[in-house]
């Protein structure tokens, strides 16, 4: 997704908020199959931030702050959510038959 204006930014910025808020309730809902839905999903989203810092970044004269505050959203979240991913996990290894 070539990154040519500022909606297109904001757009970024918005899936970033969003998928931290999805987060939050997968992990709350103790949902392994949405934490892991969304692992791939933080995952595409960090490529897509990086490849538009990086367009920015060489001269497309957009400010790189709203992407650098998305990407360490994505990154915090991606932390978040593989804690939950091993939790979830190890608490159903523990289950007994």
């Amino acid at each position: 997704m070539p990154i040519q204006n500022e909606h297109e930014i904001q757009q970024l910025v918005e899936v970033s908020q969003r998928l931290e808020e999805a987060a939050r309730h997968a992990q709350n809902n103790a949902d392994l199959e949405q934490a892991q839905i969304l692992q791939q999903e933080l995952q595409d989203v960090q490529h897509k931030i990086q490849d538009a810092r990086g367009k920015a970044i060489n001269g497309s004269g957009t400010s790189t702050e709203p992407l650098f505050e998305a990407q360490l959203r994505v990154e915090e979240t991606q932390h978040q959510i593989q804690r939950v991913v091993n939790n979830l996990e190890a608490g159903n290894d523990n289950v007994q038959p």
